[in-house]
């Protein structure tokens, strides 16, 4: 994520990928280790060569500009590499969730109109019963499959090279989110390199000045745990690798915190990225444990988290093991690539517990209906400038409301309700869409599940609102954790938060309570409370 200092120059406004990756290829050493995963590493040299033939291949096989090509698979080399080579060639990739059954997978190849599949091994039955009968799809095996492409060389389409995002479908079913990749450049601020905290950042100023950047700089080393498949990796991914650096990825398909730790040490990663506490609990447990902790996390000069809560106490656990880390917590999304940052050190917090703005966003609050509010402090939905997405892929009613015009300035309105003093700090306060009105009173899953995960007997917990005859909803708390006692967290609510905060009723499980990418799932909670009512 970018340093929140403002760039004191504009910065380069970017091109296509695949333009971007080849002339830092060239620029940096070719022996340089680019994408690392178990102890199988790629240099710069031979990603190079692979993203090329990688791009012939898929045009062999008949792959127009346009084309959108699903990318169902784990993190890993073949994952960039084709995310790359489709942008060379034209052709728009998009990451498909792998945990999805055939049925789920027939709805996106339809809505987002997937001419091919690139999948690893493992979900070729579920390719293909998705795919039979369908459109007309190419399937491609990553193991082997990726290896053996190739075909003549061609030359790069002059066309607008384009990506989808599929987001989670955590607020109805998964949309196509439309990025121009020159647009995507300048959301991710990839021309905007990060300084230590205090030092302005460095700003590169064209393409080769950018390659030389990449060649001159010390080669970042990011150790990528959410998935690819989702916005978090995937621009994570790309903000590492344009600038020079190297990907590590785990193997296998099972979370191992211990597997990562030692990751962390014997590949001197400098970065991790993951997804808020579902990634952070079990590593702080896990460090723990160990009598190497603070060994282990000394090569790390950040952990960087996006998409889901990062409590205070995992952020305190880290900076425990490592003083001198970065700990940075993003509010974004699969449409913003990042809207606000809070940076926390073991000196402090930025702007205390709120959220700064990422430079070059203007942010303006907006009611739920839509319409803007006055500019200036105040309560509402979030609203952000600067860099967009195209918009839906097919969904132009919803691509209007998403990303409304006022006064002349394009907006994304993130859904998130916030509240924005006179500084510009943004206190989060959670989706509108999930808040609880008890009473009259609005309450925020996401303030109350902080405050229960800073007890210590709170593995994870997820809070929602059920139908109330008094008063109209009742807060409901779902908590996994075997030594959890409601009357301890009872008073542990009260004592940080309003008394109506609290929740009333309490159900208690080992289930977990998030989705696949590390996001509350709060349709399992709530159909943990309806079976047990």
């Amino acid at each position: 994520m970018a340093d929140p200092a403002s760039p004191s120059v504009a910065p380069w406004m970017g091109d296509d990928f695949a333009t971007v990756f080849f002339a830092v290829a060239d620029a940096v050493p070719s022996d340089r280790p680019a994408l690392i995963h178990g102890r199988k590493t790629l240099t710069w040299g031979q990603c190079d060569a692979a993203v090329r033939r990688i791009a012939e291949g898929l045009v062999a096989l008949g792959l127009k500009p346009g084309d959108v090509v699903g990318q169902q698979m784990r993190n890993g080399p073949e994952y960039i590499l084709l995310f790359l080579a489709c942008s060379y060639a034209g052709l728009v990739p998009v990451n498909i969730n792998y945990h999805y059954k055939p049925g789920e997978l027939r709805d996106i190849i339809e809505r987002f109109n997937i001419a091919c599949i690139v999948h690893n091994a493992e979900f070729r039955a579920i390719a293909e019963e998705a795919s039979a009968g369908k459109v007309d799809m190419i399937l491609i095996e990553a193991e082997g499959g990726l290896a053996g492409l190739s075909g003549p060389a061609f030359e790069a389409p002059a066309t607008e090279r384009r990506f989808f995002v599929a987001t989670g479908g955590t607020t109805g079913m998964p949309k196509a989110v439309m990025w121009n990749q020159q647009e995507s450049w300048q959301a991710l601020m990839v021309a905007v390199w990060p300084m230590p905290p205090g030092m302005p950042p460095m700003i590169s100023s064209s393409l080769p000045d950018h390659a030389a950047k990449s060649a001159q700089m010390p080669p970042a080393r990011a150790l990528i745990l959410s998935p690819m498949m989702h916005g978090v990796g995937l621009y994570s991914s790309l903000i590492t690798l344009l600038r020079g650096g190297s990907l590590v990825t785990m193997e296998g398909s099972k979370f191992d915190p211990d597997a990562v730790i030692d990751t962390v040490k014997v590949q001197s990663v400098q970065s991790l990225v993951i997804v808020g506490d579902a990634f952070a609990m079990p590593l702080v447990e896990a460090l723990g444990r160990r009598d190497d902790a603070t060994d282990a996390l000394s090569p790390l000069k950040a952990v960087q988290s996006s998409g889901a809560v990062f409590s205070q106490s995992n952020k305190e656990a880290f900076l425990r093991f490592n003083p001198g880390l970065m700990v940075i917590d993003a509010l974004g999304s699969s449409e913003s690539a990042g809207t606000a940052v809070k940076i926390m050190t073991a000196a402090g917090s930025m702007g205390g517990d709120a959220f700064m703005p990422v430079p070059g966003r203007t942010i303006r609050l907006f009611n739920a209906d839509g319409s803007p509010l006055p500019e200036g402090p105040g309560e509402g939905i979030v609203g952000r400038s600067g860099p967009l997405p195209l918009g839906y892929y097919g969904e132009e009613e919803l691509s209007a409301r998403t990303f409304p015009t006022v006064d002349g300035v394009r907006y994304l309105v993130t859904g998130d309700r916030a509240q924005i003093d006179e500084a510009g700090t943004i206190t989060f306060l959670g989706r509108d869409n999930m808040c609880i009105n008890t009473g009259g009173e609005k309450v925020f899953p996401e303030e109350v599940e902080t405050a229960l995960c800073a007890h210590p007997s709170v593995d994870d917990v997820r809070v929602i609102g059920v139908p109330d005859p008094r008063f109209g909803q009742r807060i409901v708390a779902v908590v996994q954790g075997s030594a959890a006692d409601r009357t301890a967290l009872e008073a542990h609510v009260k004592a940080s938060l309003a008394a109506y905060k609290c929740p009333r009723d309490w159900y208690f499980t080992d289930r977990s309570l998030r989705l696949n990418n590390g996001k509350p799932d709060y349709k399992a909670a709530r159909e943990l409370v309806e079976g047990l009512d």
